[in-house]
């Protein structure tokens, strides 16, 4: 689900990268460590959009069954730009009356918001809600000055268990029979509840 959920979000952001805001990603993907390693490699990439998962939290059971648990999961989306003119071009962007000349983190982190705010991809998911917005990093790098942003999204799956999982129910329907004194054998009444699988 995991794996499911990180390509529905990068297919999410890459209808919004047809150049209608002004501007286009020069790198969107999964984030892989990239600003841990060469960050002088990195800047020819910008601007650009990664996605990592970023962790869950404690499953908590789901239902009545025991067998079903609600897994909260956050995801990030890492956004990061690049300027000549300083800093805070870097953060603000730089446009004219035509619109965006070069986009910078805040309009990067408002068009990602748009584009996953609210969804489910059509996965069996809890709706994307936002989380904290962090910096990353901010720094002056020979000519360029650098920012990148990360946004959290906090979302929620159902993990069942898999097939053949000895916890599992096997049964999904219950039949009650009732008999009444004295006992013929025949049953006088007689119940059936179906289980919700």
């Amino acid at each position: 689900m995991i794996a499911a959920i990180e390509d529905a979000i990068l297919a999410a952001l890459q209808t919004v990268n047809d150049g209608r805001l002004g501007y286009k990603f020069a790198t969107l993907g999964t984030y892989g460590g990239e600003f841990d390693d060469d960050i002088n490699q990195v800047i020819r990439r910008l601007p650009g959009v990664w996605v990592v998962y970023a962790g869950g939290g404690k499953p908590v059971p789901y239902g009545t069954s025991k067998t079903r648990w609600k897994m909260p999961a956050t995801f990030a989306t890492l956004v990061g730009a690049r300027n000549v003119r300083g800093e805070p071009a870097t953060r603000r962007g730089v446009s004219n009356a035509g619109g965006v000349v070069e986009v910078g983190v805040y309009q990067m982190l408002e068009d990602t918001r748009r584009a996953l705010l609210n969804q489910d991809f059509g996965l069996q998911i809890a709706r994307f809600e936002p989380g904290a917005t962090r910096t990353l990093y901010t720094k002056k790098l020979n000519d360029l000055a650098v920012s990148v942003f990360a946004k959290e999204w906090h979302t929620a799956f159902l993990i069942d268990p898999e097939p053949g999982d000895p916890n599992a129910p096997d049964w999904l329907t219950l039949k009650m029979d009732y008999y009444l004194q004295p006992d013929d054998g025949v049953a006088d009444a007689s119940d059936i509840v179906t289980l919700n699988p």
